[in-house]
């Protein structure tokens, strides 16, 4: 099924294929993320693994602590979270009224300092992926807080069309495809979720406390099950 283009105050114009992200606070996150940063430290200790720069979990945080009550807490939330965005990104294309249920098919969390990061990557086997920064630490948290500096543990976000910039001809007339990102700048209890083909990178990230964020996958139902691509030219 083809989606209509959003409409445009000149009649004339036509606009494709936005990139639908939504970032929000979570409203009990003074609560939950203390609560959070509890858990995810022990078990971290637990594992008797304890690196400087970067600890990663497992992403089945959720059926390991299955009874644990701000990490379930955190998880309505993120789910919530991504049915409100995919019904704006899927707005004309689902049938009004239907049934739609969010699966978080993994839930992790990540500890970094030192200068960890991740190169720019992709999310696969989803169709929605996201971040929740339990604790922003030292983060650069505006444009002017790093005064042109490199972000510190900000996540950077890649428009579709960055991939072919490289030797690309520039002037005034596509100025528009100059501006190829957009920084998430972390705050304690904000939520970003964001189609998992988007490219993206979190900055080295060094301070007096550790980086503590929520990472996770999601895959989207309709009462019938997945719906796969259909890849019919006929449309």
């Amino acid at each position: 099924m083809a989606k209509k283009p959003r409409a445009s105050g000149n009649p004339n114009i036509i606009n494709l294929w936005p990139t639908t992200i939504l970032a929000k606070r979570f409203a009990h996150f003074q609560k939950v993320n203390p609560a959070l940063l509890d858990l995810f430290y022990q078990h971290r200790d637990r594992e008797q693994r304890n690196p400087q720069q970067a600890y990663a979990s497992s992403d089945d945080l959720l059926n390991q602590y299955p009874l644990h009550k701000e990490l379930n807490e955190l998880a309505e939330f993120i789910s919530k979270g991504i049915l409100e965005v995919a019904t704006e990104a899927n707005r004309g294309l689902w049938r009004q009224g239907e049934k739609v249920s969010v699966s978080l098919t993994g839930l992790w969390f990540q500890i970094s300092n030192g200068h960890a990061f991740h190169e720019m990557h992709v999310h696969g086997n989803c169709s929605w992926s996201g971040v929740y920064y339990v604790r922003a630490a030292d983060c650069s948290t505006s444009p002017e807080s790093h005064h042109g500096q490199q972000p510190n543990g900000v996540t950077r976000f890649y428009g579709p069309h960055v991939e072919h910039m490289a030797g690309g001809f520039g002037d005034y007339g596509n100025l528009y495809l100059h501006d190829n990102h957009w920084d998430s700048y972390p705050e304690n209890g904000k939520l970003c979720i964001f189609p998992a083909h988007i490219k993206h990178m979190p900055f080295p990230y060094n301070g007096e406390e550790d980086r503590v964020i929520v990472s996770f996958h999601a895959q989207v139902f309709n009462a019938s099950g997945t719906q796969n691509y259909d890849y019919s030219f006929n449309n």
